[in-house]
């Protein structure tokens, strides 16, 4: 959970994440044989790049399927290793990032609106005979898998989510870091929803600000 503290030698299950005891003689060597007998911790040497951005045009990587290629905005922002495949059409102001898989092959169509971010390593596809429409202003953390459902204006989706197919998530929520959202699940506009699968836990009361962690911020 969203400011959780782990003690030393915890163990931790579940998501979110609850510590059930402190770890024993088992679980020591249990780590110690997954770690080649060698359980020293090493410095951390920081190792920065320096390279040189590429033009956008030179950015992403698009395949057609079916005849379907993708459509791209001009203003949209694609990282060099995101992958877009077949009926996929985004819009204005996006922000497509690095390892983010967007496949829109013969199941169905993707559409996503104007000013939406999907990070780092994030997946979108669908089941046949569905869509993805994601609408504007939407910012999808990293790592989350994104089935064939209707994302509306202003939703967050945190780290580590899962939307499943056929459901339908209103205006201005937010999904919480590791939440699942079952399939054909219906999300109310407003809410604020966590848990494995999810249960409303609050409401914005406001509309939200793109997060911290976003590049729009």
């Amino acid at each position: 959970p969203e400011n959780a503290v782990i003690p030393d030698g915890s163990v931790v299950v579940g998501r979110p994440g609850r510590i059930i005891r402190t770890i024993n003689d088992e679980d020591k060597n249990m780590i110690l044989k997954m770690r080649g007998n060698n359980i020293t911790l090493i410095n951390f040497d920081e190792n920065i790049l320096e390279y040189e951005i590429k033009e956008k045009k030179d950015m992403g990587k698009l395949y057609s399927n079916n005849g379907k290629n993708p459509i791209i905005a001009e203003s949209t922002f694609l990282f060099d290793s995101a992958e877009i495949t077949g009926d996929v059409i985004i819009g204005e102001n996006c922000v497509i990032a690095s390892g983010v898989k967007i496949i829109g092959d013969s199941h169905g169509p993707i559409r996503i609106g104007n000013n939406v971010e999907i990070l780092e390593n994030s997946v979108l596809h669908l089941l046949p005979d569905n869509q993805l429409i994601i609408k504007d202003n939407v910012t999808i953390g990293p790592g989350c898998i994104i089935h064939g459902s209707e994302i509306e204006e202003n939703t967050i989706i945190e780290s580590g989510a899962i939307i499943c197919d056929y459901s339908k998530v209103g205006k201005n929520v937010l999904i919480k870091s590791g939440s699942l959202v079952k399939q054909r699940s219906i999300i109310k506009d407003n809410h604020i929803i966590e848990g494995y699968p999810v249960k409303t836990i609050g409401e914005n009361s406001d509309l939200q600000k793109k997060p911290s962690w976003a590049y729009g911020k």
